[in-house]
């Protein structure tokens, strides 16, 4: 019963955090702040008519909105800004992702490696697995001895990583969003890959053949080849996401602020006592809504965005423990 709780508890929480399209996440908290306005309408502790603090509420939303949608559209500006430069400037940036593919087409197993960010994961993944099975084929017996079992330890945890991360990629669509790339791949830890690569091959560097140490060379530039697609599709990812959440704010932002700045004009007209009481609750609770859009969109978007941001803070070959981060023992 209680692992049933830890699991719909851990699904509700990637929904929220990681799964779920954002602007549903955006509504389902709007919906939840609705049903508490409602509960409170039900017994009582809601205004049932105008008053001049549900008046001094609506004017500090109205002036806060404001505010949050500037300030956000405006951090949005500076993080564009980093996209802008000089002709030389952005020759040398193409410059540097194309030696990066290069570097990758060289370790790929085909002549030109995907454009899609999924696909070209995907790809680096599979080979990382190749590599893998083809170092343990050159153990002939795994459990023999300290050595072997070491080797077949590590090329375990590997084809597990990418075991993971293929069936991600594949369940979500490869080529579907940039977002599903950078998903399936937030629960691998390269770093400590890497460590236990180096460590294995340090203390059995006498052991080693020729062929192993190939292999060892090979699954560490995987490595670092997909840490840094990580981290680069994370920054792409970022940036897109950034325009997007702009632009939804304004779609949403500038028709609440004028549902609003209707509202308090009205509010104070002796006409309004005319209507009727049950009218008077609805356009109030719709006033409510309206207030908490501007920030129900920031907190879906936010949510995320930090995510991927902390679980992306780090740059091999270092890394840094989540314990202290983590809202939920069984998140992971």
């Amino acid at each position: 019963m209680r692992s049933e709780r830890t699991g719909w508890r851990h699904a509700a929480f990637r929904w929220v955090v990681i799964d779920g399209n954002r602007l549903i996440v955006a509504g389902a908290l709007l919906g939840a702040i609705l049903l508490v306005l409602g509960a409170l309408l039900a017994v009582n502790l809601f205004p049932r008519e105008p008053g001049e603090p549900l008046y001094l509420l609506i004017s500090a939303f109205l002036g806060g909105n404001l505010t949050l949608i500037t300030v956000v559209i405006a951090i949005n500006q500076l993080v564009f800004s980093r996209e802008l430069g000089s002709p030389g400037s952005l020759e040398q940036r193409t410059r540097n992702a194309v030696e990066y593919r290069d570097q990758v087409q060289e370790v790929m197993d085909q002549a030109v490696s995907p454009v899609m960010p999924g696909s070209f994961l995907l790809v680096l993944h599979e080979n990382l697995g190749k590599r893998a099975q083809a170092l343990r084929e050159t153990i002939t017996d795994p459990a023999g001895d300290e050595f072997s079992a070491a080797v077949d330890e590590l090329v375990g945890a590997l084809r597990e990583d990418v075991r993971t991360v293929t069936t991600a990629l594949d369940t979500a669509g490869a080529d579907e969003q940039i977002f599903g790339a950078i998903a399936a791949t937030l629960g691998t830890t390269q770093a400590e890959q890497l460590y236990d690569l180096s460590r294995v091959e340090i203390e059995y560097d006498d052991r080693l053949s020729d062929d192993q140490r190939d292999l060892f060379a090979s699954i560490r530039e995987h490595l670092l080849h997909i840490d840094v697609a990580r981290k680069y599709f994370r920054t792409v990812y970022i940036t897109k996401e950034l325009s997007f959440l702009s632009r939804v704010l304004l779609i949403v932002g500038l028709p609440a602020q004028f549902f609003l700045a209707a509202t308090l004009a009205v509010y104070d007209l002796a006409a309004i006592e005319a209507l009727a009481p049950l009218t008077i609750v609805g356009a109030t609770l719709v006033a409510m809504v309206a207030c908490f859009a501007p920030l129900s969109i920031l907190a879906s978007f936010v949510l995320r965005l930090s995510w991927v941001a902390q679980r992306n803070a780090t740059v091999m070959p270092f890394a840094a423990s989540e314990k202290d981060y983590t809202l939920f023992s069984s998140e992971e």
